[in-house]
């Protein structure tokens, strides 16, 4: 982790490091030193040491320097004690240099000149470049500034004075006339030309300069000298006297004094734009340096004179430098600046969004992916100040540095507004827009690399956590009490996968411990009640039944002094006819009642009837507070169906409720319940000479409406069938014992006898023999016989069969029909016998009191409306005499009738209408 941790100050080292290594400086010879010189008539040899920088070869070249020809005569790559043969005839001889394959001409400013050599000074070796400061940083005392301007003026015109007003002429030295001999002579004049001194042809003197405008805001170098940016535009004004329209001036990175003649100009003149009495102004490009950042000015007035060096005071030095990286670093720095800063701003939200509560859910429950991702976040995670310090400082750290770079490319509003722009739309909300979402999987990806930043930042960003530890605390999670959670569960159901019941129940849970017992319970007005002296007859058991409740409170005097409970399970075997009294019932089983108070909160409730040692049903009493003792009052029970009802936030609702809630009283739209009105069969009528239980009757009404097809539903409706079974139908055959066992008033049905009724075995037992082979079995109670009688018709040759109900015509003709049902078979009585018959005549009146039924509801009508018509066709019914004729003339041309079978079973048949001859085997059953 120390490896990769980078100090401030390294980081600049490293800049500087690279912008030394990109930064290119033009080839260029700087000096020449002549060591020796032999010449004769035609030739000079010389002995030469050239200083030159990032020059391959050099030459020399007739060409003048303004036309910028390289045609040398003369190749060396060597650079010290070089020889160099050049004709005598006083031309000069200029330079050239080779740098990457190509050659550049040297100027003017330097070339040999073969009438006066001297050795020419090395100059010293220029100053490395000093710090810059910015123009917001230097600050001048007024003071010392004036003293400065008057100690400039006085230099300068110390140097004017010495200035001669011509240039000495040229003879060459050490040599003697008529015998011809070369002798090496040392000479004290440049071998880059003479030096001239000359007196200005007016008075040119500069005194200052100042940038007014750049396209890059300068710097200002060695405390006062300004730097402008390399290859940008500015407008330089110069501050002096003796400035025309004509002034010319140029660069050179030679220092000199004044007046002195510039040697080593820099390619580029600039004329002047603007003058005024003491100032110029000139629009320049700022020159590319090539060995030193200071540029000395030379300047003239005409193009016929020399330029002449200015001096090399401060205040008259202009500075360029170069941009902080080359284009391409500096591109692809702003490109990974970028995607730092977006990855920070990204997992600023992501990771810091994902608190450690919610990683440990995510890497318990979450898929096998998402676990992964959690597990690797959460070490990192736990360190949460650590973790935010880190992300903001590295934050800021690349945005500074990407605004800073961007600058350098750009001007300063370019950088404010496009730095702006970057930071928001690329690394702020985008990142923050995909995190959001997606900051598991992001936070996972990119987890090595914050911990590389960690490890970098840790001396600034530790320290600054352990503050906010101890200040604010360790970051604990998110916490959620009962009802952040419920409302948590609430408001994401449209994400998740729970159902609305499932939120329901689980809100209900968490409510559980702020609901109180009064807020659920069954006020007891509403409660069905028993007294202690009810007695258990068939209309109090009607009654409990028809509740459909499974405890019943039990109360003495009031119902608020509640004594014991009643189960329904205590009453199986007990006997309706007994007449029991409910207090011997309750005093045998002694069943305890379970009191609480009407603050008890649901959560006890639940715990105590889960335990089930006091019952699924409690009373809830209240006190009341007086002068006197406390008095305890029931106001209402409550069971543990009430309790689940607020868990699940639901009612339950079974088979026997009649309204939805004990609160709304909402009556529940539901069909009526045939065991809803038990006490319809209760007591005797006036039109029954037998009379049986109630529970009997209650029995047979449903066995027919069930099993018996032609009393089904949808042939006899409920209220007809009620009806009917009040009429005079059940019978009655009682044996004393010494009775014949063939008597005829033992048998149900006779073999070979017509019957036009249907039998069902209430109570007592039977015997049945059926065939010719006589075969006996024995039947009981809810065994029927002769449905054939009700259904089947006979009499009329070829007559329409009617329908199952058909409608009051078909009734009308079917009453017409002659019927006689022939069994096959006997039934005798073997012990008391109580049984059911239903001629057909009533039968067929009650299928006309259905139609009538059906007709007055569909018109809106009710049963109450139609009962005494009911009543009036089943009566008829039953008085109603239908004489069975065994034998009758046959029509001219009637039809003989063909008897079927009444019983796919059996062999009973239908009696035709011809006579048929006697059976004595019948006929001696008969009279037994």
């Amino acid at each position: 982790m120390a490896l990769v941790r980078l100090r401030t100050s390294e980081l600049f080292l490293l800049l500087f490091l690279i912008i030394n290594t990109c930064a290119v400086t033009p080839p260029w010879i700087f000096s020449v030193k002549p060591n020796s010189k032999i010449c004769d008539n035609n030739n000079c040899v010389y002995n030469l040491n050239v200083n030159a920088k990032n020059v391959d070869e050099w030459s020399l070249t007739l060409h003048p320097a303004s036309e910028r020809k390289c045609d040398s005569y003369f190749v060396s790559k060597s650079f010290e004690n070089v020889d160099v043969d050049v004709p005598n005839d006083g031309r000069p001889v200029y330079f050239c240099v080779k740098s990457n394959g190509e050659w550049h001409q040297q100027g003017e400013a330097e070339y040999l000149d073969t009438y006066a050599i001297q050795p020419d000074e090395i100059p010293e070796e220029y100053p490395s470049k000093p710090n810059e400061y910015s123009l917001d940083e230097l600050k001048i005392d007024p003071q010392s500034y004036t003293n400065l301007v008057r100690e400039r003026r006085q230099v300068e015109d110390t140097v004017a004075d010495e200035v001669t007003t011509a240039a000495p002429a040229p003879s060459p030295e050490g040599t003697e006339e008529g015998n011809g001999e070369i002798t090496p002579t040392n000479t004290s004049e440049t071998s880059l030309g003479p030096k001239v001194t000359v007196v200005p042809s007016g008075p040119l003197r500069l005194m200052g300069l100042r940038v007014e405008e750049s396209d890059k805001e300068p710097k200002i170098v060695d405390e006062l000298i300004p730097s402008v940016l390399t290859q940008t535009n500015f407008i330089l004004r110069l501050f002096g006297e003796g400035f025309t329209n004509d002034t010319t001036i140029a660069f050179t990175h030679t220092p000199a004094n004044y007046g002195s003649t510039c040697d080593h100009l820099l390619n580029g003149e600039y004329k002047v734009l603007y003058t005024e009495t003491d100032s110029a102004l000139l629009q320049l490009v700022a020159p590319q340096p090539l060995d030193d950042y200071k540029f000395y000015i030379c300047a003239r007035n005409s193009v016929n004179e020399h330029f002449i060096h200015q001096g090399q005071e401060k205040w008259k030095i202009l500075a360029t430098h170069n941009k902080l990286l080359p284009l391409w670093v500096s591109l692809i720095l702003i490109v990974v600046l970028l995607m730092l800063a977006s990855l920070f701003s990204g997992l600023n939200l992501g990771l810091m969004a994902l608190d450690r509560t919610e990683l440990k859910i995510i890497a318990n429950t979450g898929t096998e992916k998402e676990r992964k991702y959690a597990r690797a976040i959460m070490p990192v995670r736990a360190h949460g100040n650590y973790l935010l310090c880190t992300i903001l400082l590295s934050n800021v750290a690349v945005n500074s540095t990407f605004t800073v770079i961007l600058d350098d490319l750009t001007s300063g509003l370019v950088a404010v507004i496009g730095s702006t722009l970057a930071i928001v739309f690329i690394a702020e909300i985008t990142p923050q827009a995909v995190c959001a979402r997606h900051g598991l999987f992001v936070g996972a990806k990119s987890i090595w690399i914050m911990k590389i930043v960690m490890g970098i930042c840790a001396p600034l960003a530790w320290p600054t956590s352990k503050l906010l530890d101890y200040f604010l605390g360790e970051e604990i999670g998110t916490h959620y009490n009962r009802e952040r959670l419920k409302e948590l569960v609430r408001v994401t159901d449209h994400v998740n996968d729970l159902d609305k019941e499932e939120v329901n129940i689980i809100s209900g849970a968490l409510d559980l411990r702020k609901k109180k017992v009064k807020d659920v319970m069954t006020k007891l007005k509403d409660c069905f009640m028993l007294p202690i002296n009810s007695v258990l007859d068939f209309e109090t058991m009607s009654e409990i039944v028809k509740s459909g409740y499974s405890r019943i409170p039990v109360y003495e005097g009031s119902r608020g002094n509640i004594i014991t409970v009643l189960f329904i399970k205590d009453l199986a075997f007990v006997d309706p006819d007994d007449n029991t009294p409910l207090r011997t019932l309750c005093q045998y089983y002694q069943n305890p009642c379970n009191f609480v108070f009407e603050d008890v909160t649901l959560d006890v409730m639940l715990k105590q009837f889960k335990e089930g040692h006091k019952g699924h049903m409690a009373f809830v009493q209240r006190i009341e507070e007086g002068d006197g003792d406390p008095v305890y009052e029931t106001v209402g029970l409550v069971t543990l169906e009430d309790v689940i009802e607020e868990m699940i936030q639901a009612e339950i609702v079974d088979e026997t409720d009649v309204i939805s809630d004990n609160r709304t009283k909402k009556r529940l739209m539901r069909p009526l319940n045939k065991f809803q009105d038990l006490a319809a069969f209760a007591g005797h009528h006036e039109h029954q000479r037998v009379h049986v239980s109630p529970q009997l009757v209650l029995a047979t009404f449903q066995f027919l409406s069930t099993s018996v097809e032609p009393f089904r539903f949808d042939h006899i409706s409920e209220t007809v069938l009620r009806r009917l079974l009040k009429q005079d139908v059940i019978q009655h055959i009682k044996l004393r014992g010494d009775e014949d066992k063939n008597d005829p008033k033992r048998y149900v049905f006779s073999e070979g006898k017509p019957v036009d009724y249907f039998v069902l075995i209430l109570e007592g037992r039977v015997e049945v023999t059926v065939g010719r082979e006589n075969l006996v079995f024995e039947a009981g109670p809810f065994t029927y016989f002769g449905v054939q009688a009700l259904t089947q018709n006979v009499g009329l040759a070829e007559a329409p069969a009617p329908s199952s109900l058909g409608s009051l015509q078909n009734l009308n003709m079917d009453s017409m029909l002659r019927h006689s049902f022939v069994p096959d078979y006997s039934v005798k009585a073997i012990a008391e016998l109580y049984y059911l018959t239903i001629k057909r005549s009533m039968y067929l009146a009650a299928k006309r009191a259905t139609l009538m039924e059906k007709g007055v509801l569909g018109r809106g009508g009710t049963n109450e409306q139609i009962e005494p018509e009911v009543d009036k066709l089943l009566r008829e019914g039953e008085n109603r005499i239908e004489e069975i004729r065994e034998d009758a003339p046959l029509g001219d041309n009637a039809k003989p009738f063909v008897p079927s079978s009444a019983s796919p079973h059996t062999n009973a048949t239908f009696k035709t209408a011809e006579k048929e001859p006697k059976n004595p085997e019948e006929e001696r059953l008969l009279k037994k």
